[in-house]
């Protein structure tokens, strides 16, 4: 993590949080608003404990950074100079790890790993419905995907689950009412 320092001091003077959100080099009358700092995608800012403004890596960023030297960890061994690489991408991990904790720190959120239920919901019914748009089906066949889309949905909310639990939550109906329909069995 890196203070950010007033130019118009020398570069030697930190700027400090004030009351009203906006940064105030401890050394001057200087002020930085929030909305005046533009980093690029892999740095963000923050406030350290001692209130004082830093820059720091993106925890998004250094965890992708993390996962690539813990590959090229465990890869190490097909390089030429294996030893090298090993000492690489340990120091890699070690560089990751720390920008991570200082982002942390700094109070930075943890970034969101994986897909939300809300973004496979989107994604599932959207393949359904790009399908539906696509091919013509008839209303069997679309009432057969919209079993399949309520039944991922319930599969990853509830693994285990049963046809009969599905069908319960997603229709209000009997299992044997959604066999009926269209001859299904």
């Amino acid at each position: 993590m890196t203070r950010v320092t007033c130019l118009l001091c020398g570069g030697l003077t930190a700027y400090g949080i004030r009351p009203d959100g906006q940064f105030q080099c401890l050394g001057c009358v200087h002020t930085i608003h929030p909305r005046d700092i533009d980093l690029d995608g892999m740095n963000v800012w923050g406030v350290a404990s001692d209130g004082t403004l830093c820059i720091t890596t993106d925890p998004a960023h250094s965890l992708e950074c993390l996962t690539d030297a813990i590959e090229d960890l465990l890869t190490a061994d097909e390089c030429p100079n294996a030893e090298y690489a090993r000492f690489d991408s340990i120091r890699k991990v070690m560089e990751s790890l720390g920008a991570y904790l200082d982002a942390r720190r700094l109070g930075i959120k943890r970034p969101e790993i994986g897909y939300t239920e809300e973004s496979v919901r989107t994604a599932v019914n959207d393949g359904a419905d790009m399908i539906l748009g696509e091919l013509g089906l008839g209303e069997p066949e679309e009432d057969a995907i919209n079993l399949v889309v309520n039944a991922a949905m319930k599969s990853l909310t509830t693994p285990g689950a049963t046809f009969a639990e599905m069908v319960e939550e997603n229709y209000g109906e009997d299992p044997d009412e959604i066999r009926s329909w269209w001859g299904w069995n």
